[in-house]
């Protein structure tokens, strides 16, 4: 695989994984309440969320092994959970406001 390739599927899994854990996150009442406003995630949104979420974090499995292969495409996936993870508590803790525009593209399936 040329570089170019290697380097845009390693940001996609990065990407798979944060907007996974960004949709889990939003699924919370907490999280919701601080970025949508609302006082509770809608009912309806927060099984669609959860799942949407848990699939990101899927194909973000799917898309390392296909760049690395079973065996360093599987460390590559937990790797990139964990940096995800991270960044995503930084984003939550320090600069919530962006995930915002996120929250209201939600709110928008909710009504």
């Amino acid at each position: 695989m040329s570089t170019a390739l290697l380097a845009g599927l390693l940001a996609a899994v990065l990407a798979a994984a944060y907007l996974g854990f960004a949709l889990l996150a939003l699924s919370q009442d907490r999280h919701w309440h601080h970025l949508g406003g609302a006082r509770h995630c809608p009912p309806r949104l927060v099984l669609p969320l959860r799942v949407a979420g848990y699939l990101l974090l899927l194909a973000g499995f799917v898309l390392a092994i296909v760049r690395d292969g079973p065996s360093f495409g599987t460390l590559l996936w937990v790797t990139a959970l964990s940096v995800a993870a991270f960044a995503l508590v930084c984003t939550l803790t320090w600069r919530a406001h962006w995930l915002r525009p996120l929250a209201r593209l939600l709110q928008g399936f909710a009504a």
